[in-house]
């Protein structure tokens, strides 16, 4: 339990909420954290990681655990992410971030920063529906992409 919750506080600042470089009130801060934490206690269960995938994850670097990269799919596609055909949905994490973010320019620049990624459906990858391939991929991508859109994640 106690791995799940450190690793969703790595996700959460890490790697799924990139937005955390602008200014995030502290109740926009708390309402994404409670959302990922539960998501994260869910997707453990089935995916259970290791303390060097956290540590790996922390680092901002591609975890190398067996079940990690399908516990980034089952995040990816509980948040709406990635569907359950395990394709990536911009506009679902664009719908997403209207929730939290109502500044034009700064949901402008969270589209071009999921554009970016965007070229990871086109991937060919070996489990399918699974996501876990292209979830490992667009972790990895988004990693790379965030400085160019000025997020220090």
């Amino acid at each position: 339990m106690l791995k799940a919750s450190v690793f969703v506080c790595c996700l959460y600042f890490c790697a799924l909420t990139p937005y955390l470089a602008n200014a995030l009130t502290a109740e926009q801060k708390a309402q994404i954290h409670s959302h990922f934490e539960a998501v994260g206690k869910i997707c453990v269960k089935d995916n259970p990681i290791t303390a060097k995938d956290v540590e790996s994850l922390r680092a901002r670097q591609k975890p190398s655990g067996d079940n990690a990269p399908c516990f980034l799919a089952c995040m990816m596609k509980d948040i709406g992410f990635m569907d359950n055909n395990g394709m990536l949905q911009k506009e679902s994490a664009l719908e997403l971030a209207k929730n939290v973010f109502p500044d034009p320019d700064e949901l402008k620049i969270v589209e071009d920063y999921l554009h970016s990624c965007s070229h990871i459906n086109q991937e060919a990858v070996g489990d399918g529906e699974k996501g876990c391939d292209r979830a490992i991929l667009a972790y990895t991508c988004m990693m790379e992409n965030a400085s160019q859109f000025g997020f220090d994640i």
